[in-house]
């Protein structure tokens, strides 16, 4: 009751939070400022996200367009988390509760203050005891059809596919080489987003690469759900880059290629990936 009460609230607060983002306007127009390196930087200028760059702005727009179906889907497996398919509806939940509550991270520590801010810190706050809870369920009741199997080609994807996060790579090391800020930084002081893809995205998919080889219960839980968290990312990134380009942002080449091109190819095969494994590990034992 519990997990549906949260996913029920945490998909509410998404769609307030997105539909404000993606669609409030004040009329407003985009402005230059200096940052604190004394770079002239471009301010969207207008709604919710005004105050951010414009590169950021439409990164956040692209975002809350994609989650908007995440939410509906969201709502869809949490009302089906005990229907006849409840593993791969559980599954599903899984993953996109993960994927709502780092858009609900990157939206409470990476957005320049606004009017939302106490909504975004409701969002992060309730989407994390709906992750916590989930992930308490699903320990308990999923579990493979049987353990003879080898799944270690699903473990090592699992794994290289946390590896597509270490592309932010490109502009961390040259900026700390030679002292001079990658692009990303812009007028803000840090990459929240770039902590929590290196710091927690790229250790938990190893983690579960590592657990689901040696067989155990988690690794079979937590593999999946990684997967499904990557395929939705990878959707995001599409959406922010056709937004990018629909505010005639330029997005360089280098960009496209390493971090567009690399999510999504990942993406495409994790989310083919997951519903293969859920489909031939997960469900059968429920027969």
């Amino acid at each position: 009751m519990k997990i549906t009460v949260l996913s029920i609230m945490t998909a509410a607060l998404v769609l307030l939070n997105a539909g404000l983002g993606l669609f409030l306007s004040d009329g407003g127009s985009p402005r230059f400022v200096e940052n604190i390196y004394g770079e002239a930087v471009e301010l969207f200028g207008d709604g919710i996200y005004k105050n951010n760059s414009t590169f950021t702005a439409t990164i956040r727009k692209g975002s809350d367009l994609v989650m908007i179906f995440a939410a509906i889907g969201l709502l869809i497996t949490t009302l089906k988390r005990n229907s006849q398919k409840k593993t791969l509806h559980g599954i599903l939940h899984g993953g996109l509760i993960v994927s709502i509550f780092y858009y609900a991270a990157t939206l409470a520590f990476e957005t320049v203050y606004n009017q939302l801010f106490l909504l975004y810190i409701i969002m992060f706050s309730v989407a994390f005891f709906a992750l916590l809870f989930t992930f308490i369920d699903l320990s308990k009741r999923v579990y493979p059809a049987s353990k003879d199997g080898h799944y270690k080609k699903t473990a090592i994807f699992t794994m290289m596919s946390g590896c597509t996060v270490l592309v932010w790579l490109m502009d961390i090391i040259p900026g700390a080489l030679t002292g001079t800020p990658p692009d990303f930084v812009s007028i803000y002081t840090t990459s929240p987003t770039i902590i929590i893809d290196i710091g927690l995205i790229f250790p938990t998919c190893i983690i579960a690469g590592i657990m689901l080889w040696q067989k155990k219960n988690m690794g079979y839980v937590l593999s999946p759900i990684m997967l499904i968290f990557l395929t939705v990312i990878a959707m995001i990134v599409i959406g922010q880059t056709a937004v990018q380009m629909a505010y005639g942002v330029n997005v360089p080449m280098y960009q496209l290629i390493g971090y567009v091109g690399s999510f999504v190819v990942f993406g495409i095969i994790a989310a083919i990936v997951s519903i293969r494994f859920i489909k031939n590990v997960l469900i059968k034992s429920e027969a």
